[in-house]
């Protein structure tokens, strides 16, 4: 609503963003409002969404400044590019990371199961010896 007159305006979007409500992903539906459709009409730069370290005084302070766009509205704009089938990278926006591998590292176990080899080891040359 604008001030006092009651009108509301609305902004109108190209058609290429406009998507009527329609079910997606199976049964779950997803309404993609139009603020977050504007974010999706912007090119980006990859600078946009990496931190930047600034010099704030004459002394020589410096501190993080946040990204321009956060972590979590890059993720929510990747996710409307997947629902508006539109490409993540035509407009500027970074690769997703690919997945680590888990570190394979076993159990820490009881310690006379953890030694029982070495023990083992040492009754054999002990009977060896003998």
């Amino acid at each position: 609503m604008t001030g006092a007159t009651g009108k509301i305006s609305q902004k109108i979007l190209p058609a290429s963003l406009q998507v009527p409500s329609v079910t997606l992903r199976g049964t779950a539906e997803k309404y993609i409002s139009a603020q977050q459709r504007a974010y999706l009409e912007k090119k980006y730069e990859p600078s946009d969404f990496k931190p930047t370290f600034k010099r704030v005084d004459m002394w020589g302070r410096a501190r993080w400044k946040a990204p321009k766009i956060s972590r979590r509205r890059l993720n929510d704009m990747r996710k409307n590019c997947e629902y508006l089938n539109i490409d993540p990278q035509e407009i500027g926006l970074l690769a997703k990371p690919e997945r680590k591998l888990l570190r394979a590292k076993p159990n820490k176990g009881k310690k006379h199961e953890r030694n029982a080899p070495e023990r083992y080891l040492r009754r054999l040359c002990r009977i060896d010896i003998a």
